[in-house]
This record gives C-alpha cells, sequence and structure tokens, in this order.
C-alpha cells in the first residue's frame, strides 16, 4: 500500500506497477494525473488512470465526499460518516491504518474500505495526530452503532 503524500512530483513510472493499493486524497490523486477531481467524472478518470499505469487497486481518498475504490474486478464508492470535525491533520493516516487493520483481519477490500473511512471519521473527531487514533474497540463501537456489521 502506498499514499503518495506529500506529492512532489510525478512519481516514477516503474513505482506504480509494484504497488497492490494506492490511497491517495483528492489533491495528490490531481496532481499525479495532472486535472482536477471536481466531479464523478473526474474522480472515475482519475482513478482508471492510476490503475493503467499498473495500480492494481486505486483508493481515492476524498475527504466528506467519502472514498471511490477502482480495480480491475469491481469499482464502489464509500460515503463518509457524518461526525464534527475538530481536527483533520491524522485523517488520511488513520484512514490507512483502517483500511490496513481491515485487510490484515481477512475483510474484502469494500469492507476494509469501509474501516478507513470510519478510523478516518473517528480521527477528525479528535485534535492532534496520534492522540486521534483510535483504538480497534472504539471502531467496532462506532460501526455498530451506525448498524454496520463487518465479518
Amino acid at each position: 500500500m502506498l499514499d503518495p503524500a506529500p506529492v512532489q512530483t510525478e512519481l516514477p513510472a516503474e513505482l506504480y506497477e509494484l504497488v497492490d493499493i494506492l490511497t491517495p486524497n483528492q489533491v495528490e490523486a490531481g496532481q499525479l494525473v495532472g486535472f482536477a477531481l471536481d466531479d464523478r467524472e473526474s474522480i472515475r478518470t482519475a482513478a482508471t488512470t492510476l490503475h493503467q499505469r499498473g495500480v492494481q487497486t486505486v483508493i481515492l481518498k476524498l475527504g466528506k465526499q467519502g472514498a471511490f475504490c477502482f480495480s480491475a474486478a469491481d469499482s464502489f464508492e464509500i460515503p463518509a460518516f457524518a461526525v464534527e470535525a475538530i481536527d483533520t491533520v491524522a485523517a488520511g493516516d488513520a484512514f490507512n491504518g483502517g483500511l490496513a487493520a481491515g485487510l490484515a483481519s481477512g475483510l474484502a477490500i469494500e469492507q476494509a474500505t469501509i474501516w478507513g473511512a470510519a478510523t478516518a471519521a473517528l480521527s477528525v473527531t479528535k485534535a492532534g495526530a496520534q492522540p486521534s487514533l483510535p483504538y480497534r474497540s472504539e471502531l467496532e463501537e462506532f460501526l455498530k452503532a451506525r448498524s454496520i456489521e463487518i465479518i
């Protein structure tokens, strides 16, 4: 998994085919593809472009818009969880941590992406970077409170 944050320049072309999951945010994805991601069509086009460069799965972190995942097998959107945001400093890292934990637990990519989105949502409700990262028990409680069952 590669989060290309912060994108300074283009990634080396040979790197793309080495990446299983690429997780840029909306701005970073725009920098990688050379155009703004300002609607559903541009979001899908950016994800497709990055996939065509060799990345197996592209997950675009879209903040309040949620996340968009694209692979050869599937594409789907995960809506953002509505929370009172206090500090977004660790949201991207929290998303990746939740996604990785979900995948390591054996979840399918869509369910793991929900874990990522929920982990990011929880993180923005607290100030700071490291202190905002939730425990797994908090994530499970958050999902249960929203009637989201992940198996």
